[in-house]
């Protein structure tokens, strides 16, 4: 089946593809890097105003209640311009926030959508490798409360977030996601960038205490509520990485068309055509995966489409990542270049909720439970 963005998804689309070529030229993205400005208060109030961070939540928390390819389209816009704003997983952790029971934790939505406030999803550990559901972070109950001790780390957007969704386990092996304030006493960090330029962070807690109250979601709930957070992570990535997966052939084939050599353009050697045409392909694969994950999301088959589509995301953003910076010779690996940029990006994207060796093994037990 042929999957597309409806006329006014594209229309959205269209209107932030505007703000992003305003704002985020990459000679002025490569100078906050460098200088380790990588979140702009002005832009992510701009990006609320336009109601980015308010898609896909329901008007009583104040979104616009409108359905996940909205999300995927801003992804793909975000991936094009390679904004640092941390707009994807500030969302899905805010998605998160709203699917819970706890009214206390889901009143400080309001803030979120309205670029007030930032939240982030602290489930990777070093030992998880991938899998969510994997925590040695500890929560102890106590009598008046519980107390939380453990490490989390590659954080996205911890340092800029006032609060943190955090997975654990109790005393009786149940998951737990609680909601803690991010200056809570007890809690450090250590934040970097990640090689692509983004915003992380560890973060280890020691003796947090904590009220009744922190804990969003328990048990089974929890663990859906997780699983699902993380298949909605994979799909809005990879929309993001086919915006700059697209913006990576945009580039080339105007590089070959123009770049000449014994006379000619690059364009008219077939074995460089060649290439080029198989980094069409592999695009259109994730392309294909991207939809057909979309359409699972909420499904009993969700966590089988993520899978998928994060081992394909893999594949091709290596593959056009790699081809594109070969194909462009030397330059390609400056940083000068934006080509460069892009491949650092793909490849952290590789990286992130899980490598392909774990998600090929998960495939495999699906099927073997299947």
């Amino acid at each position: 089946m042929f999957y597309q963005y409806s006329e006014d998804q594209n229309a959205f689309r269209d209107s932030l593809r505007r703000f992003v070529q305003d704002h985020y030229d990459y000679e002025t993205r490569r100078q906050r890097v460098e200088k380790s400005e990588v979140f702009n208060t002005g832009y992510w109030r701009q990006l609320a105003e336009l109601g980015v961070l308010g898609l896909p939540f329901s008007e009583a928390d104040g979104g616009l209640d409108l359905d996940f390819p909205y999300l995927m389209a801003v992804a793909e816009e975000i991936g094009r311009g390679l904004v640092l704003e941390p707009v994807l997983p500030v969302t899905v952790a805010g998605r998160l926030l709203a699917a819970s029971n706890n009214d206390d934790a889901k009143s400080h939505l309001a803030a979120l959508i309205s670029g007030e406030s930032l939240v982030s999803l602290a489930w990777e550990e070093s030992s998880s490798r991938g899998n969510p559901l994997l925590t040695q972070c500890t929560l102890i109950t106590r009598a008046d409360g519980y107390v939380l001790n453990g490490k989390k780390q590659a954080v996205l957007a911890a340092a800029e977030s006032q609060f943190y969704i955090v997975s654990t386990r109790d005393s009786g092996g149940d998951l737990q996601l609680l909601l803690l304030n991010a200056k809570h006493s007890g809690i450090t960090q250590r934040c970097y960038l990640l090689a692509d330029g983004n915003s992380a962070a560890d973060l280890e807690f020691n003796n947090v205490e904590l009220p009744a109250s922190a804990i969003i979601a328990s048990a089974s709930q929890a663990e859906a509520l997780l699983q699902t957070a993380i298949s909605e992570s994979i799909v809005v990535m990879a929309a993001e990485a086919i915006g700059a997966i697209d913006q990576l052939l945009v580039i080339t084939q105007e590089y070959l068309l123009t770049r000449k050599q014994f006379g000619m353009p690059l364009a008219m050697f077939q074995s460089l055509q060649h290439r080029f045409a198989d980094m069409v392909i592999v695009a259109e694969k994730l392309r294909s995966l991207l939809w057909a994950a979309c359409q699972q999301l909420g499904s009993n088959n969700q966590e089988k489409s993520a899978a998928q589509l994060k081992v394909q995301l893999g594949e091709s953003a290596r593959y056009v990542g790699q081809q594109a910076v070969q194909l462009h010779g030397g330059i390609g690996m400056t940083d000068e270049l934006n080509v460069g940029a892009y491949f650092k990006r793909l490849t952290v994207m590789e990286l992130l909720c899980g490598q392909q060796d774990y998600h090929l093994g998960k495939l495999a037990e699906l099927e073997l439970v299947s």
